[in-house]
């Protein structure tokens, strides 16, 4: 069998590499059961969630469920497996629900967490009781799901900054393990204040930040704090709105708990909203580029609910670049839409997430943004996607995997005679198109190995063998792990009939994945019948798309026969030799600019 090769790409060269299988904003089949995911041993309400350096899938807010013909109510956390199965290593059978202390009756909420570096997960509940002290929770769970008991008390710690009810919204971690916490002072005494809070790994308040652990918030204008981010220098971020008033703000910090005058004005940066009448801050992300991108709803003076991003420069002002001032929404028709959470893609376009609907129908909305900030209609539909699950959907969540594919978790409140509440995930597909270098190439096809040959290049952890019958859908085939070889080479020993065409998948060693040229290769299985043959020689096997020239030579090096044959469709030929000696002879068949050689004896 001899093998001919076309060379399709030769250069090294920049390239834009998008997959189009799946659109994005899709729902993704291969999560739960057509990209839904339904809480089935429980019922409850999922306010926060986050993913794993594993891709596995944590979820927080409040629950019942019966265990022991006992009805637990509290706090829940569950983890899903990364296709959306419940993961039964986690807690109780993949879920569980933890009282904060002694509140009662009282259902306590998991509004907010973050991972550790070890895998544990710190969590923040605004109620809880314990040993008679009320305040707002902090709790940490081992990354089995169980009660971290090196923390607080059996795990939990009830704190609070002022004499009354505090109100914590947000939750975020320094480099370093130290724990950060948002809100509202004393909100039942209508405080105009807000705060920052730091707490030490153990649980204590950070006496080297701000005021004894606190820095407190206050403008002349009631306001609420509602998110916190960490930059990648450490530096602290909140973000909030004036209660009442069409503008919201950010305040950046040093991690001692320093108003960092650097940024905005004197450590402040506002937006000013147009065409409304107030707004709420839900969300912040900040991204690689280190502009800050908050979202939340803008009431415009109709009465009419709209889901609203905006973003503020690195240095604390509005990005003009992005929609209007800074600020773009969107209307949905027929109801109102709140954005209640974001995430910030690598190419900068933005996600925000919540839910949309009127008084008889909620449901799970997503909606992404360009750099620039207009909807962006390359995906869902016209830049908008909507997920319904049993009507009452509302979308709390979102984050965004290493594959780029989207996660929203949120709950589902069913009226009626079935009134119940059921946890809710979805997944999206999402490609994210970006300009990728080709950092390898197929050096040539090694033509009496069946293989490939390529040059190993630096930061490359692992080379995938890729083969296709059609060149547009591949299938790996071998995986090779890099080191400091020089030169690398794959034999293919099943190698399709017909054209086969590979590539090399490369993966760096930071995750990236990138792609090599692609080489065709067509496997021509040349037969001749009978041999020995006495008047005619069937050739089968001819290439049909190519001109072909067949040679005969006898074994003093004398061509005797010499034919060119144009394409044909039958893929055959019978060559007269009637005329020959008896003897041995070589038969050559060139095609494609490659020569395939046959011995055959003549009778």
């Amino acid at each position: 069998m001899k093998t001919v090769f076309t060379l399709i790409l030769i250069t090294v060269c920049y390239v834009t590499y998008a997959q189009t299988t799946n659109k994005a904003g899709t729902l993704d089949s291969s999560f739960g059961r057509y990209g839904k995911v339904i809480s089935n041993t429980y019922e409850g309400f999922a306010y926060t969630s986050l993913i794993q350096p594993d891709g596995k899938i944590v979820v927080g807010g409040s629950g019942t469920y019966y265990k022991n013909n006992e009805l637990l109510k509290g706090s829940l956390l569950t983890r899903y497996n990364t296709n959306g199965s419940p993961d039964l290593t986690f807690a109780d059978s993949g879920r569980a629900i933890y009282m904060l202390g002694d509140t009662g009756t009282s259902i306590p909420v998991i509004h907010s967490m973050a991972l550790q570096s070890d895998g544990k997960i710190v969590c923040l509940s605004p109620l809880a009781t314990l040993h008679g002290k009320s305040g707002f929770g902090i709790m940490r769970f081992n990354a089995n799901g169980t009660p971290d008991k090196s923390f607080g008390t059996n795990g939990i710690i009830v704190t609070g900054i002022s004499v009354g009810a505090d109100a914590p919204y947000d939750i975020a971690l320094l480099p370093d393990g130290r724990i950060m916490i948002v809100g509202d002072l004393d909100i039942y005494g209508n405080s105009l204040e807000s705060f920052v809070a730091c707490y030490t790994n153990n649980g204590s308040l950070d006496k080297n930040f701000g005021n004894n652990g606190v820095v407190s918030i206050y403008l002349s204008t009631p306001i609420h704090v509602k998110s916190i981010a960490i930059t990648a220098d450490s530096k602290v971020v909140v973000s909030g709105a004036y209660r009442n008033y069409s503008k919201n703000f950010v305040f950046r910090y040093s991690n001692n708990g320093a108003l960092d005058l650097s940024f905005g004005k004197e450590g402040m940066a506002e937006i000013q909203f147009e065409k409304s009448t107030t707004n709420t801050v839900n969300d912040m992300s900040i991204g690689s580029d280190e502009r800050i991108v908050i979202t939340g709803v803008l009431y415009l003076k109709s009465g009419k609910a709209t889901i609203v991003v905006s973003r503020f420069t690195s240095d604390g002002k509005p990005d003009s670049s992005f929609g209007t001032s800074g600020y773009a929404y969107t209307e949905y028709e027929g109801g109102d839409a709140f954005g209640n959470s974001v995430a910030i893609q690598e190419d900068e376009k933005i996600i925000s997430a919540g839910d949309y609907g009127d008084n008889d129908q909620a449901l799970f909305t997503l909606l992404r943004y360009t750099e620039t900030g207009v909807l962006d209609s390359s995906f869902g539909i016209n830049g908008i996607q909507n997920t319904y699950f049993f009507g009452g959907d509302l979308g709390t969540s979102v984050n965004l995997q290493k594959d780029n594919k989207i996660v929203l978790a949120g709950y589902s409140q069913l009226t009626g005679s079935e009134n119940k509440n059921y946890v809710d995930i979805a997944r999206y597909e999402n490609v994210i198109p970006r300009k990728q270098v080709i950092i390898t190439k197929i050096r040539h096809w090694i033509q009496h190995h069946n293989g490939i040959e390529w040059n190993n290049i630096n930061d490359i952890s692992s080379y995938v063998v890729q083969r296709s019958y059609d060149g547009i859908h591949f299938n790996s085939i071998s995986r090779i792990n890099a080191n400091n070889n020089s030169d690398y080479t794959y034999n293919d020993a099943s190698s399709l009939s017909g054209t086969n065409y590979y590539r090399l998948q490369t993966i760096s060693v930071d995750g990236a994945i990138n792609y090599s040229n692609i080489i065709s290769i067509t496997n021509y299985d040349i037969k001749i019948s009978p041999n020995p043959a006495t008047n005619i020689l069937h050739i089968e096997g001819l290439s049909s798309s190519s001109n072909i020239k067949i040679t005969l030579v006898d074994f003093a090096g004398n061509v005797v026969i010499s034919h060119q044959l144009k394409a044909n469709s039958t893929c055959s030929y019978n060559l007269n030799i009637a005329s020959l000696k008896q003897g041995n002879y070589l038969l050559k068949i060139e095609m494609n600019g490659e020569v395939v050689t046959k011995k055959f004896v003549k009778e």
